[in-house]
């Protein structure tokens, strides 16, 4: 799935932000889960898997993307499936290098069937929180992270927001060794409530040998 204003863990149908954040809160990411690598590293067998949670849904979920082709020299076919204790929903979806969606289908069963943009949307927004307004840094904190069994050097951004009238704090954690990807994104209310938090828990390829990975043994679409 980073920019980071809480929409998907692939890029937007206007392309994918950029991965950077700068100290300047018009910088700051508008999309999440992270936009997935950019072409250039980018490779067919890549996954990640986000943990997302929070009170803003009813349930926590598992959100997957995987590369599972490359059309051409600059498109790509990704899967997303979003799991929960509901069940399961996952489109597979055609992306250019610029990220924008041009072929969308719904998976069932593993079948692919006629789908929309509508259908990509739906599944990004019911894993995805976007803030009303960003009111600017307000610290940045270094330390490390976990990712799977890596432990990372990473750097938290924090960041002051508005949920319409309410405000709240955004914190967005990167690391140099996952460029393109956040580790993790929170947005927390006012009283302490955990409004939205995305974690990446897992990340690789999977035609490593080394990779014992969830996603791994996950059913396919």
């Amino acid at each position: 799935m980073t920019a980071f204003a809480l929409a998907a863990c692939g890029a937007q149908r206007a392309g994918a932000p950029s991965p950077t954040v700068a100290s300047d809160a018009s910088s700051v990411h508008t999309t999440f889960p992270p936009p997935a690598p950019t072409a250039n590293v980018r490779h067919v067998g890549d996954f990640s898997v986000h943990e997302i949670s929070g009170s803003f849904r009813k349930h926590p979920a598992i959100l997957t993307e995987r590369v599972v082709a490359q059309e051409g020299d600059d498109a790509w076919i990704m899967d997303y499936r979003l799991e929960d204790s509901d069940g399961v929903k996952a489109v597979r979806v055609r992306m250019e290098a610029n990220g924008d969606i041009t072929r969308v289908s719904r998976m069932l069963d593993g079948v692919e069937k006629p789908g929309t943009m509508a259908d990509y949307e739906a599944l990004m927004a019911s894993a995805s929180l976007a803030p009303d307004e960003n009111q600017g840094l307000t610290a940045t904190t270094k330390g490390t992270c976990m990712v799977g069994p890596s432990e990372l050097d990473c750097e938290t951004k924090s960041y002051r927001v508005m949920l319409g009238d309410k405000e709240a704090s955004l914190g967005i954690t990167e690391s140099a060794s996952l460029p393109g990807r956040d580790v993790s994104g929170e947005i927390t209310a006012s009283d302490g409530t955990v409004i939205f938090r995305s974690v990446l828990v897992e990340q690789g390829n999977e035609g490593s040998n080394a990779n014992d990975s969830v996603a791994m043994h996950l059913p396919p679409l």
